[in-house]
């Protein structure tokens, strides 16, 4: 004995259209996806840029107030200051002193350059 199965419903199926309406919905979902986690990333940049100039104003407010005047470098967490000293043109008194701050990987976030006055004991 043999037995037929006998379908009483056709199975639908969908068009080519259908089927690229849907890849197309599905990668403009993606895309926004990857500019917001870019986004996200960038923003978190910003806020080590932040913690960079508060640390850099810190060393100088330091370097001001406790009159020390040669080049160091400062650590913060994953941020290092560096305090360059030199002299300014040909003037005997004035200096430039230059903030640099910079991450881990040795990139420079902040960067700010001060003119002091710094006068030689006689």
């Amino acid at each position: 004995m043999q037995f037929k199965l006998r379908l009483s419903h056709k199975i639908q199926a969908s068009t080519l259209v259908e089927t690229i309406v849907a890849m197309l919905i599905i990668t403009i979902t993606f895309s926004m996806a990857f500019l917001i986690i870019l986004n996200i990333s960038k923003n978190s940049n910003n806020s080590l840029r932040t913690k960079a100039y508060f640390a850099t104003s810190n060393v100088m407010v330091q370097t001001v107030s406790e009159k020390e005047y040669y080049d160091q470098d400062f650590t913060f967490g994953n941020i290092t200051v560096k305090r360059i000293v030199s002299e300014y043109e040909k003037y005997d008194e004035l200096f430039q002193i230059n903030y640099s701050a910079y991450n881990s990987r040795n990139q420079k976030l902040f960067e700010q350059n001060e003119l002091i006055i710094i006068e030689k004991s006689k």
